[in-house]
């Protein structure tokens, strides 16, 4: 009897980090433990590395460990391309240009894979985790890379709000206030969340999508280019190969000093060499600027959430780069605050987003009215009088309208949904028309905090005829309503006239475009 005869009836979901530097997968066992899915070489993370050979795409530490010899066929940091649209990014092998969202939708399928080999069953369900600070696009183009990888995405769920799960799953009967400070290798958020009567509800979130332990190797590799320059007179970034081998002997003396006072570096390019000390210290030095702007970020977050530190009862720390010490130090002297030691930095992400799927699968069977899941992953995930824990996100991107201000005859943005708002969120708001005989009404839809439509992002439009002959400042009422994957519909009423939208996100592919992709991917042997 082939092995797909004795996988179960129900659907498998999984929770996937897919990371800037690395990526890992995890599930919810029969037993309702979390549990890391290793990959085919036995690693508990993969490095999301792509390697293009002819039709195979070859994912993970043999990929990194490649990058060196063929840089030309390598693919890294994927993560902070997404949302962008082909015209803006895109890397071209064998005559086939690939988006952002087709190469993190290669790392997705090697984790799927290799995840399947290892439970002896297919996986059909999962959530992905984004960055609370990613956009409208960013997210949209995560929640493609999944599809593209073949699976049904349950939900995109924020990384802190993950990290917090998988810290609270054993900790829900105790009330307490957690900072999550998640510094990985592209990007880095904080996020405060309150853990009390088995609900997980995000309070304030901020960060920056292109800050990450990337700035910190760069500093590494600049400084080294300078040193070289300045013997030999030749600049050692202008070769593909010699950067990909420097950037490897940056990430490697960056991981050394977070245990050591001090490094060696050497490089050689073009028959030349160079051989440097790096100090910890010196290291710290050169990048006091980054850690000053994660530490402002902190302080934000914190005025935005209307706390001051006394009132954090923990402080979580997850991504790669809180290995750092001066990194560990900064947050420890800002926050005087416990520090959770219980929790892979590196895990903690995918664990929560497994917990997160579970959640999911276990409201659908209530809504059905069956159950499939064991009774023991149910009992994992209840409260004392057995109903299911709580998840609740916030908005962490102002979505506005655009107006037309007639003193000051200019356009500016009106908050529909504020940024720090509960989801599942509606909001609803009558509007005057700007002018009489107005043939249409055209909604612009937009994201960001400032009034300036200019200052933020356009999501899209929504657009409504109107009856002739109306006076000006007739009214058309207009609704926004947020769901809990933070997709936006847009209603707009007139005079008996409605248009719901959602809104067409402002993402690099089309419909045709991602099933063409789907298409092509499926030609690819991923490994």
């Amino acid at each position: 009897m082939s092995e797909n005869n004795h996988a179960p009836v129900h659907r498998k979901a999984v929770g996937i980090d897919l990371g800037t530097t690395f990526s890992a997968i995890a599930h919810i066992d029969q037993y309702g433990k979390p549990q890391i899915i290793p990959n085919a070489e036995s690693e508990r993370i993969t490095p999301s590395v792509i390697l293009f050979d002819g039709n195979q795409a070859i994912v993970g530490t043999l990929a990194k460990q490649n990058a060196v010899a063929e840089p030309e066929k390598i693919v890294d940091f994927v993560k902070r391309e997404m949302g962008r649209s082909k015209a803006e990014f895109h890397r071209e092998f064998n005559g086939k240009l690939y988006t952002a969202e087709e190469l993190s939708a290669i790392i997705i399928k090697k984790l799927k894979n290799d995840a399947e080999k290892y439970l002896g069953e297919r996986i059909t369900d999962a959530v992905i985790t984004v960055p609370a600070y990613f956009n409208d696009a960013e997210r949209t183009a995560t929640l493609h890379s999944g599809q593209l990888a073949g699976l049904n995405v349950l939900q995109i769920i924020n990384e802190p709000t993950s990290a917090a799960l998988a810290y609270g799953l054993d900790k829900l009967e105790s009330d307490q206030t957690v900072f999550v400070f998640d510094l990985g290798g592209g990007t880095f958020d904080v996020t405060i969340m309150r853990i009390e009567n088995h609900h997980i509800r995000m309070l304030a979130s901020n960060g920056d999508h292109r800050l990450g332990g990337k700035d910190w190797d760069d500093i590494i590799v600049n400084w080294v280019a300078e040193e070289f320059d300045k013997v030999h007179g030749e600049n050692p970034l202008l070769d593909l190969q010699s950067y990909q081998d420097l950037y490897n002997r940056a990430l490697a003396a960056k991981v050394q000093l977070s245990t050591r006072p001090a490094t060696t570096i050497v490089h050689n390019y073009n028959g030349k060499s160079i051989k440097l000390e790096l100090t910890r210290e010196d290291f710290e030095k050169r990048a006091s600027h980054l850690l000053e702007k994660v530490k402002t970020i902190c302080e934000i977050v914190m005025q935005e959430a209307a706390l001051d530190w006394s009132k954090i009862d923990r402080v979580l720390l997850t991504g790669g780069m809180t290995r750092m010490p001066s990194v560990r130090e900064m947050i420890r002297g800002l926050s005087n605050t416990e520090v959770a030691e219980d929790v892979s930095p590196d895990e903690a992400v995918s664990i929560g987003a497994a917990a997160q799927a579970i959640l999911a699968l276990l409201k659908e069977e209530d809504q059905l009215g069956e159950r499939v899941l064991p009774v023991e992953v149910r009992e994992q995930f209840s409260d004392r009088d057995g109903g299911l824990m709580k998840i609740t996100n916030i908005t962490t991107h102002t979505l506005g309208v655009v107006l037309w201000d007639d003193a000051k005859v200019e356009e500016y943005v009106f908050p529909m949904i504020k940024k720090m708002t509960a989801i599942p969120v509606e909001m609803k708001n009558s509007f005057g028309t700007a002018k009489a005989n107005m043939k249409n009404a055209i909604v612009r839809v937009v994201e960001g905090e400032s009034t300036v439509p200019g200052e933020c992002t356009p999501l899209g439009l929504c657009d409504i005829e109107l009856p002739p002959f109306l006076p000006k400042g007739s009214p058309v009422e207009l609704t926004y309503r947020y769901d809990a994957n933070q997709v936006l519909e847009v209603t707009v009423d007139a005079f008996g006239k409605q248009n719901r939208v959602s809104i067409a996100r402002n993402v690099g592919l089309s419909e045709m475009e991602l099933a063409e992709a789907t298409a092509d991917l499926s030609q690819i042997n991923v490994m």
